[in-house]
């Protein structure tokens, strides 16, 4: 049984990116899933992204959050 992977988008275009751990170029094509924030971040250009849009950012938990005080 494989796990469900979460993927952020799918690319329309062939774009040329850095690999996040490595630091060393990296080129995706047309058609590939990307499932990985770090590289779906450095893809700026909405028209590389299929329908025109990149991918929703999640929102950042809040940091301000408090526990309620018991009464």
């Amino acid at each position: 049984m494989s796990a469900a992977v979460n993927y952020l988008g799918v690319l329309a275009a062939t774009v040329h990116v850095l690999d996040p751990v490595e630091r060393i170029p990296v080129v995706l094509l047309a058609g590939e899933q990307i499932t990985d924030p770090a590289i779906a971040v450095q893809i700026t250009n909405p028209r590389c992204w299929d329908g025109g849009q990149p991918p929703a950012e999640e929102p950042a938990p809040s940091k301000s959050a408090r526990k309620a005080k018991p009464a």
